[in-house]
């Protein structure tokens, strides 16, 4: 059988109009589609002998058609013990329906030099009033194996990594928790027998030298609220609780009660919106609300009473997750934008001294919120005030910071 026979057997053309039909037809040949495609294209017969090659397929395989025409098609595939394998291969020699390419049909082939390389194999077997043909699309997927093999790599890699930093940053939590704790017993010595011997011999001090004890004595609880500030930071990650259904209304009643000093003190003014309830670890959530609203009247004007607005707006999420903004908006001194980042920063103010603390309120608060599947943002006018945002997951598992 001619070999443009068989092409215009199993190869029809595709055409839209009769007019444009009849155009092509009389310029493109199916013998010219054949033989120019970028695919290697074999059609066997039904016995699995090679009938005819495509000029790519030749490339392919490193042939000259002559020495395929009547070899079995199989000369073209490897064998391998692997039983999913030859599977595989079995569903390439005795194809029963047509099998496009993109389903998982890969193969290794082999060239005529024994060197071989990774395929993937589309399947068309056709019947026709001369038999049983197939014809087969051969492409050559060895790029896309190399680049898969470098994304695996890659991936383990990232998760050797991950797991490296994890280890790293649990032996250096728990290294600030004991430190921090072992810290801890030295520095109560120094301010009790700093304050006996502001007690016992006062009176034998000058005035500069009752001047240096108390600078001692503040300097020693200033350190004592640096270490304790720190021993709750390391305490996020290495002395968790499980999460359960908690009530932010609830914590934010305890949270003002504690507070009730300051408030009364700084006539301070709460607007507060409804809440939600979300599955998160009590503790930190009382931590949460104290550290922003403490800020929030901290950091007021001289002149004006702290007026704080708290409110929660809740959002789904393109996965399908549910995420509750919370608000606390202030009306007090503000701070550059610039430094809304850096804000964050353990051990981190940018207020100066006239403000006592730690510097590191802000990094246990974003701690909390990145462990409840969310993160904290903030915004700031000088002089007008300040909105810090937190974002919690509804129900999510307190899941360990990284």
């Amino acid at each position: 059988m001619e070999s443009v026979k068989i092409i215009q057997e199993v190869i029809p053309l595709i055409g839209t109009k009769k007019k444009i039909r009849s155009n092509v037809d009389s310029y493109i040949k199916p013998e010219m589609l054949f033989d120019f495609a970028g695919q290697g294209i074999v059609i066997s017969g039904a016995g699995g002998e090679i009938m005819k090659v495509n000029r790519a397929a030749e490339r392919m395989f490193g042939y000259h058609p002559d020495e395929l025409l009547n070899r079995p098609i199989e000369l073209l595939i490897f064998d391998s013990p692997n039983a999913g394998y030859n599977n595989l291969r079995n569903q390439f020699l005795f194809p029963d329906k047509t099998r496009a390419l993109g389903t998982g049909l890969e193969l290794i082939a082999k060239r005529k030099d024994g060197s071989s390389f990774p395929i993937e194999v589309g399947l068309s077997p056709i019947e026709t009033p001369e038999g049983r043909f197939v014809v087969t699309i051969f492409i050559d997927i060895s790029q896309r194996r190399q680049q898969e093999d470098l994304l695996k790599k890659a991936h383990l890699n990232l998760q050797y990594y991950a797991k490296e930093l994890q280890a790293s940053n649990v032996e250096l939590e728990n290294f600030a928790y004991v430190s921090s704790h072992d810290l801890l017993e030295p520095l109560r010595k120094i301010q009790a027998f700093g304050e006996r011997l502001k007690i016992a011999e006062s009176a034998n001090f000058t005035e500069q030298g009752r001047d240096y004890l108390d600078r001692v004595l503040h300097a020693s609880e200033r350190m004592e609220s640096l270490i304790n500030d720190l021993l709750t930071f390391s305490r996020l990650s290495t002395r968790t609780q499980p999460s359960v259904p908690v009530d932010l209304n609830v914590i934010l009643i305890g949270v003002m009660a504690d507070l009730e000093v300051s408030i009364e003190k700084t006539n301070a003014r709460f607007e507060i919106g409804e809440l939600p309830v979300i599955e998160a670890e009590p503790t930190q959530m009382r931590q949460l609300f104290q550290n922003l609203i403490a800020n929030a009247i901290k950091f007021r004007k001289e002149a004006e009473p702290p007026c704080i607005k708290i409110s929660a707006v809740k959002n789904e999420q393109a996965d399908g997750k549910e995420i509750y903004d919370i608000s606390i908006a202030d009306n007090g001194i503000g701070f550059d934008e610039r430094y809304k980042d850096k804000i964050f920063n353990i051990f981190q103010t940018l207020a100066g001294r006239k403000y006592e603390g730690s510097g590191i309120g802000l990094a246990i608060c974003r701690k909390i919120a990145v462990r409840h599947g969310g993160n904290i943002i903030a915004s700031s006018i000088p002089n007008i005030g300040s909105v810090f945002i937190a974002s919690l997951a509804a129900k999510q598992v307190v899941t360990p910071t990284k």
